[in-house]
């Protein structure tokens, strides 16, 4: 219960951006019934829910390119979800810093340059999406937008 509140430390599998997409298929497959999806947007996917969070991992060329992630861990406080988020942070760059670089109002883009990784968090739903940097090239500003960078680390979420 407390872990709904206050997580310490992340209960989700790590799934490596650029790992070998059918090892990680495999640890899906060990976790629970997986959903298969193939579709021209994204491509090739599987996802598992269990009963304590759902993940999904996305392919391109055989290897894993994006993991998403629906942990409920510290869902119910913005201290939570900002630890949680942190705890992400942690487990997808042992180097560089994460930079808010974009928020639509819906999701967070933070990006860091080091790993080249895009950490996706949805603000409403509370949900993480890790992409490597070669899947977010299509989130750019928009055009009536000037693109302005932004320089806020992980400590400065909402």
């Amino acid at each position: 219960m407390l872990r709904m509140l206050w997580p310490i430390k992340l209960k989700t599998p790590h799934f490596g951006l650029g790992t070998s997409f059918d090892e990680g298929l495999a640890v899906l497959r060990r976790l629970g019934d997986v959903e298969e999806v193939t579709d021209v947007a994204d491509g090739h996917s599987a996802r598992v829910n269990t009963s304590h969070y759902a993940v999904a991992l996305y392919e391109q060329h055989g290897r894993v390119s994006a993991v998403w992630y629906d942990d409920p861990s510290g869902r119910w406080t913005a201290i939570g979800k900002r630890r949680k988020l942190r705890l992400y942070f942690r487990r997808y760059a042992e180097s560089g810093q994460w930079k808010l670089r974009i928020n639509n109002g819906w999701m967070l883009f933070f990006f860091n340059d080091a790993v080249q990784a895009t950490i996706v968090y949805g603000i409403h739903n509370d949900v993480i999406r890790i992409n490597g940097r070669h899947d977010c090239e299509q989130f750019q500003a928009p055009v009536s937008e000037p693109a302005a960078p932004h320089t806020k680390g992980a400590d400065d979420v909402q």
